[in-house]
């Protein structure tokens, strides 16, 4: 599987958030991290990053087919170098989500849309990833609802809808989840940070 792109511009912490997730869950592991990180590192020495690590990542992006080891020694250098560690599961997951769902509000393709919401799991992820889980219910269920088709009698409702109908009802309905995605206090409290606090 490669990494999905459609014009998203992968920070390093979520590339390493994909990396932790998809370790976790073999299905929804990729094979070309080495792409993303040399054109994060390019992004990076146009921003105005001097780092010689960094210039060296870069200049994979010049291959076509990056060597997979040599990207990983460079970027085990610059993470020890700058203090990084890897995200923890439970970080990874929302990060994964986020973009998942970003992916999908960007789509313009009803057959994408159907293709992709397909593609969320349907059973919790474990405790690690409690607020995924949750979504990607909701996310599962918005695909039964759209595309699931009992036969004549009991047709879908995307048959029923045009293109662009489906695709507004579509962001209509993951517009609110994302604004959780990417509100760091939505996240903390539906994902059981603040359990344990008094």
């Amino acid at each position: 599987m490669l990494i999905e792109n459609k014009n998203y511009q992968y920070s390093l912490y979520e590339i390493l958030c994909l990396m932790t997730y998809g370790e976790a869950f073999e299905a929804y592991r990729v094979d070309d991290y080495e792409k993303e990180i040399a054109k994060w590192a390019e992004r990076e020495i146009i921003s105005g990053n001097d780092s010689e690590t960094v210039l060296i990542l870069a200049s994979f992006n010049l291959d076509k087919n990056p060597d997979p080891y040599e990207v990983k020694h460079y970027l085990s250098v610059y993470m020890r170098q700058e203090g990084i560690f890897m995200p923890n599961l439970r970080d990874s997951s929302i990060v994964w989500l986020r973009i998942k769902t970003w992916i999908l509000l960007h789509i313009e393709s009803v057959e994408e849309i159907e293709l992709r919401l397909h593609e969320f799991p349907a059973y919790p992820l474990g405790y690690n990833s409690l607020l995924s889980s949750k979504l990607t219910w909701q996310y599962y269920h918005l695909y039964e609802e759209l595309f699931d088709d009992w036969g004549p009698d009991y047709p879908s409702k995307a048959s029923k809808m045009n293109e662009l109908e489906i695709i507004i009802y579509v962001r209509d309905r993951l517009k609110p989840f994302y604004r959780i995605l990417t509100n760091q206090d939505w996240v903390d409290i539906l994902s059981g940070k603040h359990r344990n606090i008094p």
